[in-house]
């Protein structure tokens, strides 16, 4: 017993001994400068050699010095293609312009290495360029020879391009011999046409054409468009027929079918607001062009005095119109262009005696000439381009009006109107920037949505105009005669009858809008603005259109004068200007 008590005990000590002096070796300690603190970092490579220039490899000596020569040209400097020059009147297939004057395009970028080489060669080397026909060629003539490189050297052509060994192709199945038609001659083809005698057509003929016409175009405008050309009504009792149009005063077939098409289009927009006033034709322009027609009667000479706006003017405060008159000492000339509220322009010109005897009859049209062009409302733009147009007005607009806001201090006159019509006049100081669209009464530019609210705003109506998906910042907002809720026992007034802000903040519809597009306020969501009053300064304010209850809105969009509506406010109609005649 006491023996094995004894082994017990020098196990005990043995394993002590040698767990101390495993623990001795392994803790042991060294100096700092023998420990090779780099030991896991290996040194970088050298860089690889650069390799060594070859010279181009000489030309073969079963070719001939003139192949040589085009070669060694051709490895020395690219052949860069001439650059396309599109001419007026021609088609795209016409032939590419070589001037000397026009700099070559640099060449391409290199494109990053690849294992694959014949990919990247084929990649690099786009196919030649086929050869241009011309207008009058058939698909059977042949490409006119290149001009001879310099030195008198003419090159070959180049190399064919199997187009099946592309690896990134599958190789096409073998064509079966088909043959080549016949020629047929152009003789033959002209004695197959059926002439028509369009000079004789009859009533029937006539009518089925039109109606293939307004079939064309009620597809193609997405509208029933009636067709310009109807047969004759009869006289209703008590209305006199229509006036003779004159001639002289029509315009050209491609302006009648343009104003056609445009009238039967406007004629379906059905008017969901007060605002603009409603014209009695396609425009307020349009209905002052017709008071110029030669078949108005005029009951007096109103242009005797010095008031040289027409009587359908006088008194009307939601246009912008610039005028002056010439006189020779025995007739005078009267020049006047109208901007109306929405946005057409009529230009007009009276030619009468100086002075005016006391028989002068103003629907003589002898004694006084009358007349008058118009261009119509302006069509609603594409997203491109009234995202360009609030990218150059909109920020602008916006932080004139934010400049004001909480200061205390008024915009002119403290009008709410003031606001917008200062911040679009400001642009005046920058003269490499297009003038938009001026104030004209409650239009700012080019309508964005139009609605309207009555009942509590159980009843909502408005619609989407333009391509433009959002509302965006520097937008002009107008109310008329509009009520929102701000709770149980809030709400505020807005207009009485109008009331002008500025947008500060965008807003996107909760559903997706196109152009036309029946659109309730409701679905606009908040707009944040900046606003004023006689009373209240600038100031920032919010107003949710789920709670518009009463009254009438409209959203304008800042854009070009000479873009959207087609020329400034000028006296003459310019030279070139695409306008249209009753």
């Amino acid at each position: 017993m006491a023996l094995e008590l004894r082994n017990k005990a020098v196990k005990v000590k043995n394993a002590s001994v040698s767990t101390l002096s495993n623990t001795k070796d392994r803790m042991s300690s060294q100096p700092g400068k023998n420990i090779n603190w780099n030991a896991e970092i290996k040194p970088k490579p050298p860089p690889p050699p650069k390799p060594a220039f070859k010279p181009p490899p000489p030309p073969s000596r079963t070719s001939s010095a003139a192949s040589s020569a085009s070669n060694v040209s051709t490895q020395s400097k690219p052949t860069v293609p001439p650059v396309p020059v599109r001419r007026a009147g021609t088609s795209a297939s016409s032939t590419l312009a070589k001037s000397p004057s026009v700099n070559p395009s640099p060449p391409p970028r290199p494109l990053p290495r690849s294992s694959n080489v014949y990919a990247n060669t084929l990649a690099a080397t786009p196919p030649p360029r086929p050869p241009p026909r011309s207008l009058n060629s058939t698909a059977t003539s042949s490409p006119s020879p290149p001009p001879p490189a310099p030195g008198g050297l003419q090159p070959g052509p180049p190399p064919p391009i199997r187009r099946e060994t592309r690896p990134d192709l599958v190789a096409p199945a073998p064509r079966a011999h088909v043959p080549v038609p016949p020629v047929r001659k152009l003789q033959e083809e002209v004695a197959n046409v059926d002439r028509i005698d369009w000079a004789n057509l009859s009533q029937e003929d006539k009518e089925a054409f039109f109606g293939w016409l307004d079939e064309f175009f009620s597809r193609y405008l997405g509208t029933s468009v009636g067709s310009c050309m109807g047969s004759p009504k009869a006289p209703v009792a008590g209305q006199a027929p229509p006036p003779i149009v004159r001639t002289t005063s029509r315009p050209t077939a491609t302006s009648h079918q343009s104003r056609c098409i445009h009238s039967s289009y406007l004629s379906t927009i059905e008017y969901i607001t007060s605002y603009p006033p409603h014209p009695e034709r396609g425009s307020l322009a349009e209905d002052l062009a017709h008071y110029f027609s030669p078949s108005t009667h005029w009951p007096s000479a109103w242009y005797g005095g010095d008031d040289i706006l027409a009587p359908p003017l006088r008194g009307n405060g939601q246009l912008n119109w610039k005028g002056n008159w010439s006189s020779n000492g025995r007739s005078k000339t009267i020049s006047v262009g109208v901007l109306f509220a929405d946005l057409s322009m009529c230009f007009y010109t009276l030619t009468f005696p100086q002075p005016l005897p006391p028989s002068h009859d103003p629907n003589d049209a002898r004694a006084v000439q009358r007349s008058a062009r118009y261009l119509p409302r302006p069509q609603p733009w594409d997203q491109a381009r009234l995202v360009d147009a609030h990218e150059t007005y909109g920020e602008t607009v916006a932080a004139f009006a934010e400049s004001f806001a909480g200061t205390g201090q008024f915009c002119a006159r403290g009008e709410c109107w003031d606001l917008a019509n200062e911040a679009l006049k400001s642009f005046d100081q920058y003269d490499w920037v297009p003038k938009p669209v001026p104030s004209i009464s409650r239009t700012h530019g080019h309508l964005i949505f139009e609605g309207r609210a009555s009942d509590k705003g159980r009843t909502q109506v408005g619609r989407w105009r333009g391509g433009d998906d959002r509302v965006r910042r520097g937008d002009i907002l107008e109310w008329r005669l509009a009520k929102v809720s701000r709770g149980p026992y809030a709400s505020s007034t807005l207009g009485n009858p109008d009331h002008t802000a500025v947008i500060v903040s965008d807003a996107v519809p909760r559903t997706a809008v196109a152009d036309g597009m029946s659109v309730p306020p409701r679905e606009l969501g908040t707009l944040v603005v900046v606003e004023q009053g006689v009373t209240s300064p600038p100031k920032r304010e919010s107003y949710d259109l789920a709670q518009f209850e009463e009254g009438e809105v409209w959203i304008y969009r800042p854009v070009s004068t000479e873009a959207y509506v087609g020329t400034f406010p000028v006296a003459q109609c310019p030279e070139g200007l695409n306008t249209l005649t009753v």
